[in-house]
């Protein structure tokens, strides 16, 4: 070897050197930083907390600085999500963090969804909140992160193995839509149910609280549940067809508010308006109008103004320090005529301060 080999050979091994030091650095780094986070938030037994009572449950703490957290939703094509995104900008108001807020087009794109989660996660967030699609579809992000050693908020839907779960029991939803019919037909009668997005943890769940909850009253009859896909066009298509096949259906429940609000026009388009029982999840504008107008009796909403911002609350406390419960339980709230004004404002935008 001539004296330029020998020199060449020696520059290489001197940047692996330098290379596997500067790794061996980066990565001591990184696990110092890294904070001591467990991932079980979708266990049956984590530990939960009211969102109500998260700041009187925790305290006061010392925050700290520079937060920055990336926020990955569903869509901000549906009025719920966008309540999530409003109550996590106020979150981020109130503590001082910067939040960067990302959905996909739509509630089924989950490989889209992906995509932008672990693009974000190249950015190197302080923590990350995350609104699934479906159980599995952020799985390779969510183990980036995991690996990273970041605090995971898991907001509303699929429940992941996060540090925290931010949202409702979806199951629950299901079941006091069946109460509320059965309480509404006292003579009883058949009933229906138009079903969330296939594969979408909200919607399995949901689907399972209104059979059985339908299954515990006698007087309901259960004579239908058929696809909507979180969609009002094919809710309103599907209800004319169940209208002309179960001519004496007298109520139903849509997995959430935007298919409702299909359901109510279809009823309406039918003259059929205040003689089915109409039952939505989610609080969004377009089904309170509709409550407000006769055409919707009620929905069920776990606020999704709290739970972003509770989302972004719970990640703050877990980046300065404190230990925050595997489940921040946002309470299923029954909305009709008679109570609407107590939790939402005339644009149908929720009242913030209500669990100060």
């Amino acid at each position: 070897m001539n004296s330029h080999a020998h020199f060449g050979a020696a520059l290489i091994r001197r940047s692996i050197g330098a290379s596997i030091l500067a790794l061996a650095v980066a990565g001591a780094i990184g696990a110092a930083q890294a904070g001591d986070y467990t991932y079980m938030s979708d266990k049956a037994d984590a530990p939960s907390v009211m969102g109500a009572d998260l700041a009187k449950t925790m305290g006061d703490f010392k925050q700290a600085k520079d937060i920055k957290i990336g926020v990955v939703l569903k869509t901000l094509s549906n009025q719920y999500w966008q309540g999530i995104e409003a109550g996590v900008k106020a979150g981020a108001a109130k503590y001082g963090v910067q939040v960067d807020v990302q959905a996909a087009s739509s509630e089924s794109s989950a490989t889209q969804q992906l995509t932008i989660a672990q693009t974000m996660f190249g950015k190197g967030y302080s923590a990350y909140i995350l609104s699934p699609e479906a159980a599995t579809n952020l799985t390779p992000a969510l183990k980036q992160m995991q690996d990273a050693g970041v605090p995971v908020i898991n907001c509303d839907d699929a429940r992941i193995a996060a540090t925290s779960y931010v949202g409702p029991s979806h199951e629950l939803d299901g079941s006091q839509a069946a109460d509320f019919i059965a309480e509404h037909l006292k003579d009883g009668g058949e009933v229906a149910q138009i079903e969330g997005q296939a594969g979408s943890s909200a919607a399995i769940l949901r689907i399972k609280g209104y059979k059985e909850g339908v299954a515990k009253h006698a007087n309901l009859k259960l004579v239908a549940s058929v696809p909507g896909d979180w969609d009002g066009t094919k809710a309103y298509n599907a209800t004319q067809i169940l209208l002309q096949k179960y001519p004496n259906l007298k109520g139903i429940y849509a997995d959430n508010d935007t298919m409702a609000v299909g359901v109510a026009k279809a009823v309406t388009d039918a003259g059929l308006t205040g003689k089915v029982v109409i039952v939505g999840t989610d609080g969004i504008p377009a089904a309170l109008d509709a409550i407000k107008k006769g055409q919707m009796d009620a929905t069920i909403t776990p606020l999704p103004y709290y739970q972003g911002y509770w989302s972004v609350e719970s990640a703050v406390r877990l980046l300065s320090g404190q230990k925050v419960a595997g489940w921040i339980v946002a309470p299923a709230q029954l909305i009709t005529k008679d109570n609407m004004s107590k939790f939402f404002d005339d644009k149908g935008d929720v009242k913030p301060g209500l669990f100060d």
